[in-house]
């Protein structure tokens, strides 16, 4: 199979309950295989916004998806983390990554944020992380990469990674989760979302307005 012959498939994501969401995926060998360039492409294919609807994913944007999320046993994910795939979209392949240590305190700092995720569409959990970190992964060329990452950047990283080693956010193992809340309908959880922000924009301008 050449490059000019691989063709995109839509993807679409399976449920909560699926057992590759809970086991370590297999790592990727280089150069590429055929299928695992066709994997890809139908990775990138699928994150997109019209794909993503068509699929009837609970969102019609990603910030990232790992590939065991559409049922593919693979070392392999997408990174966005600004939420705009059709601009901003890195191939991740076979992922690791370290805590680093505060500059100014010398200490591996830790914050809680509400996190979604679209193999846990109902529910959003206050997930404690690492804020800084050092990220290795190989491209689609197979060159190592290092990059370090900080906040949301950082944060996005641990959580498709996680799903490669076979963790969701809420997985009992992990010690991450500090608390869940489920909803009953996918317009309860933009609601709550969207109260976060509120009321993060109000501390912003309160904070502004005492200075």
């Amino acid at each position: 199979m050449s490059d000019h012959s691989i063709r995109p498939k839509l993807l679409k994501l399976v449920d909560y309950h699926n057992p590759g969401l809970r086991k370590p995926t297999q790592p990727v060998k280089f150069p590429l295989s055929d299928e695992d360039k066709q994997i890809i492409e139908s990775m990138k294919y699928s994150i997109q916004t019209a794909q993503l609807k068509e699929a009837d994913a609970p969102w019609e944007a990603a910030v990232g998806m790992a590939a065991n999320q559409w049922g593919i046993d693979k070392q392999i994910f997408l990174y966005c983390p600004e939420g705009d795939a059709a601009n901003q979209l890195d191939v991740i392949i076979n992922p690791s990554y370290e805590p680093l240590p505060d500059e100014n305190t010398g200490k591996l700092l830790k914050d809680t944020e509400w996190e979604g995720c679209f193999s846990v569409p109902l529910a959003t959990g206050n997930i404690q992380r690492y804020t800084k970190i050092r990220a290795t992964y190989q491209n689609e060329q197979g060159e190592t990469i290092t990059r370090d990452l900080s906040g949301w950047y950082a944060r996005v990283w641990q959580h498709e990674n996680d799903h490669l080693l076979g963790h969701l956010y809420d997985d009992p193992r992990t010690k991450k989760c500090l608390n869940k809340r489920e909803f009953a309908t996918l317009q309860e959880v933009d609601d709550f979302y969207d109260a976060i922000r509120e009321e993060r924009k109000q501390n912003l301008q309160r904070s502004s307005d005492e200075k």
